[in-house]
């Protein structure tokens, strides 16, 4: 799907780049060879409507003559074929560049011409010409050499071609550099899109295979009474809380996702809340034998859902813990300044690989999925905070040194959550 997608893609880039380029080109083309047309021939109706007698004392002294004839002369003119026709018209030159002969050959070619104006070439050089009644005894030609603007044109129309072949290897790299970059986010999504599938479906493949086999097996013994049962019941009972709790865990993060401006928010005693969190967790913390260091900083309040804060200080406090060996260290900061927050949580212990922490924050993402799933783990948890913290304009980062310690850092800003709300 991605190489026909890529394949489509570069070929629309590439198409649409080059027929860019090419309109580019044109236009230079066309605007240079419109400039020289209008300068020839804003020099030849100058000269058109000039005396006779002032016609070779131009200061510019350009390469043109003029001539004139009778129309019946002209006419029978025009049936001579290989004769001297130079000597039934009247011609004054602007300059001397012309001979007699040279003379001849263009007048020979033009008065055959059906156009009125237009450019002839005789001996390899180019001629513009303009041909008209002045009255009705006397037809006009005016002559101008046009050689120099013609080579010119063409050595510019042959550069512009070499420009826009040459450019089409150059356009092929672009191309393809943009299509990688535009497509690489897409194909990254579905892949995350399709493990997120895969891991949603283990997720709840396992309980409802359990409940099901433990419901079996409360089935096959129905003569039995309830309490006789009981430890079926009782794992059957434990998976569908654990499906239920899952559940709920998807809607609450879905319900992040979609930034409802009607939670009410209120001012928060961050402060306070992590306290009482961290005291909340005692018994688990003495029972690990951990050494807590606690640098909390009184007075640390924020508007937001006390529900989401307390789901972010949970999930980074928790997961500390469960991840700390026995007898490890957990160091626990809270400081604020005029403009932000910053909460962090340090635990010692195996470290994250630098290959887990770009997906630390998907969904059902695991580092370790077996003994996260032991350990009573959905994967959800650093999802959620990382939602809680984007929804209130901060930013959540983790930083690990492998069989040393890891860090995760929240930082908020402190007036978002007041101006947002409404709240006084």
């Amino acid at each position: 799907m991605f190489k026909t997608l890529r394949r489509e893609f570069m070929v629309v880039n590439t198409l649409l780049i080059f027929i860019l380029l090419c309109a580019a080109l044109t236009g230079a083309y066309i605007v240079t060879w419109f400039r020289i047309e209008q300068v020839s021939t804003q020099v030849m109706t100058r000269y058109t409507a000039m005396p006779a007698g002032l016609i070779g004392h131009q200061p510019e002294n350009p390469r043109l003559f003029v001539s004139t004839i009778d129309p019946s002369t002209y006419k029978y003119v025009q049936d001579i074929v290989d004769s001297n026709i130079f000597k039934y018209f009247n011609t004054h030159y602007a300059n001397d560049c012309f001979s007699t002969s040279q003379t001849d050959r263009i007048l020979s070619k033009i008065i055959n011409e059906s156009e009125d104006m237009s450019t002839v070439r005789v001996d390899d050089n180019y001629y513009r010409y303009f041909k008209h009644q002045m009255d009705p005894n006397t037809i006009q030609i005016v002559v101008l050499e046009n050689t120099g603007d013609v080579r010119n044109l063409r050595s510019m129309r042959d550069l512009l071609l070499s420009i826009a072949a040459g450019s089409l290897i150059l356009i092929l790299f672009v191309s393809k550099f943009i299509t990688d970059r535009s497509v690489k986010p897409i194909e990254e999504m579905h892949k995350r899109q399709m493990d997120f599938f895969a891991d949603i479906s283990h997720e709840l493949k396992t309980p409802l295979t359990i409940a099901i086999t433990n419901l079996a097996v409360v089935e096959s013994h129905k003569d039995q009474t309830v309490a006789s049962q009981e430890k079926w019941l009782g794992f059957l009972k434990e998976q569908l809380h654990r499906l239920s709790s899952l559940v709920n865990e998807m809607i609450y993060l879905e319900s992040l996702a979609l930034h409802d401006s009607s939670r009410e928010r209120e001012k928060i005693d961050f402060s306070t809340m992590l306290t009482r969190y961290i005291k909340s967790m005692a018994a688990l913390i003495e029972e690990r034998k951990l050494a807590f260091n606690v640098d909390i900083e009184a007075g640390v309040y924020f508007y937001a859902e006390t529900e989401a804060m307390t789901r972010v200080i949970s999930v980074l406090v928790e997961n500390a813990i469960k991840y700390t060996p026995e007898g490890g260290t957990v160091d626990i900061v809270l400081r604020q300044s005029a403009k932000k927050i910053v909460f962090s949580v340090k635990n010692s212990g195996e470290g994250i690989e630098s290959v887990h922490i770009p997906r630390l924050f998907d969904r059902l993402y695991r580092v370790q999925k077996c003994r996260s799933t032991h350990q009573g783990g959905k994967g959800l948890g650093l999802a959620i905070a990382k939602s809680v913290v984007e929804r209130y304009s901060g930013t959540i980062s983790v930083r690990s040194e492998l069989g040393r310690h890891t860090t995760f850092t929240v930082t908020l800003p402190k007036d978002n959550g007041k101006n947002n709300s409404g709240v006084n």
